[in-house]
């Protein structure tokens, strides 16, 4: 079997929304990789989502149908043997803290720094702290970049409502304590006193 028949086959192979790394194929010239890779790209096979980076596209008469940036942040996570936190205005969109839906969705990652682009979507990852990874329980670390990224002060009343009501079934579930030392003094006392209410409105 020739180079450029094992490199079809693995792609072939592959399920679709699978992500491809031209280094994935360290065992042949990385340019002739990189030229291989670009046929799939001419065929509509693969769509490159950026330099070395392909997704092996599911073709329906709707057009291309990626995977959700959530499934590529942790494909590249695992490829990297890395960690990874979405956060941002699309940390706050998760726990329904704000309704806007970005177009450019950022994680914080203890791997390499890029930039990806799917569809219309901007995945960009950026270098973290090791604080940031230092969390026991990854949806506590995500709510506080989530925080973080409204700031001190400028939670609303709609927001407390939404962040009580989270806290209301998790904290039945997980032990938070350890976690919140790690946050800002005004994001733990803003969680420790919405939990107090819950406790409070639980004896009643």
């Amino acid at each position: 079997m020739t180079t450029s028949q094992k490199i079809d086959e693995v792609i072939e192979k592959a399920k679709d929304k699978a992500l491809f790394f031209s280094t994935d194929f360290p065992q042949y010239n990385q340019d002739y990789v990189a030229d291989r890779l670009s046929i799939y790209v001419r065929k509509g096979t693969l769509v490159r989502l950026a330099n070395g980076v392909y997704l092996k596209t599911a073709i329906t008469r709707f057009g291309p149908v990626y995977p959700t940036p959530s499934e590529i942040a942790e494909a590249i996570a695992k490829r990297d043997h890395a960690e990874v936190l979405m956060s941002g205005p699309a940390a706050e969109n998760y726990f329904g803290l704000s309704t806007q839906i970005p177009m450019k969705i950022v994680y914080v990652t203890s791997g390499s720094a890029r930039k990806l682009t799917v569809g219309n979507t901007v995945i960009e990852f950026k270098r973290g702290v090791p604080k940031n990874f230092a969390f026991k329980d990854k949806t506590m670390a995500t709510l506080c970049l989530a925080l973080k990224s409204i700031g001190n002060g400028k939670i609303t009343d709609e927001q407390t409502i939404v962040l009580k009501d989270f806290l209301n079934g998790y904290t039945d579930r997980h032990d938070i304590t350890g976690d919140l030392r790690l946050m800002p003094k005004w994001a733990q006392k803003l969680l420790n006193d919405l939990m107090k209410e819950n406790e409070h409105d639980k004896l009643e």
